[in-house]
């Protein structure tokens, strides 16, 4: 009785060990392997849905698919029929929507992590900074002085 119940537990212990040392293995390969340019990433993801849509945002799986701090992309085309690609707050929209979206899964076609280094990160880190850089950049420069023929509207 004894011999056999030694016998497989020997055997467990042996598959265990394996196991340990293929995981040590595979993981100090991928620390050889990955250098000194570390890649980490952020936060914030990007959301490819089926009807077209990216929005990028804190996204959560439990108990749904969500995103929160949720930016979407912007697509026009300009006076030179030009196609233009923007981001914009969610949030900021006309009808004033809450920060979040909740997403059917079935309408996910992709998904991604962002990397901390994006620009779209750092601007959705803080948002005052490129507001306040988009508006100096989209404001005409102010007038100065009123044209004599023009009278208030009665």
């Amino acid at each position: 009785m004894f011999p056999k119940k030694f016998a497989i537990v020997g055997i467990l212990l042996i598959v265990v060990a394996v196991v340990v040392m293929i995981s040590v293995g595979v993981w100090l390969g991928s620390a050889i392997s990955g250098g000194s340019a570390k890649v980490t990433a952020s936060p914030y993801s990007a959301v490819y849905l089926a009807n077209g849509d990216m929005y990028f945002g804190k996204l959560s799986w439990f108990p749904k698919p969500r995103l929160s701090n949720v930016w979407l992309l912007q697509r026009t085309v300009d006076r030179d029929n030009q196609p233009q690609v923007g981001v914009a707050e969610f949030s900021k929209a006309f009808w004033a929507p809450m920060d979040e979206i909740n997403l059917n899964p079935k309408e996910i076609v992709w998904w991604t992590r962002l990397q901390n280094s994006s620009e779209l990160v750092k601007a959705m880190e803080n948002p005052q900074v490129v507001q306040q850089q988009a508006g100096q950049q989209q404001l005409p420069p102010a007038e100065t002085s009123v044209p004599k023929n023009s009278q208030p509207e009665k």
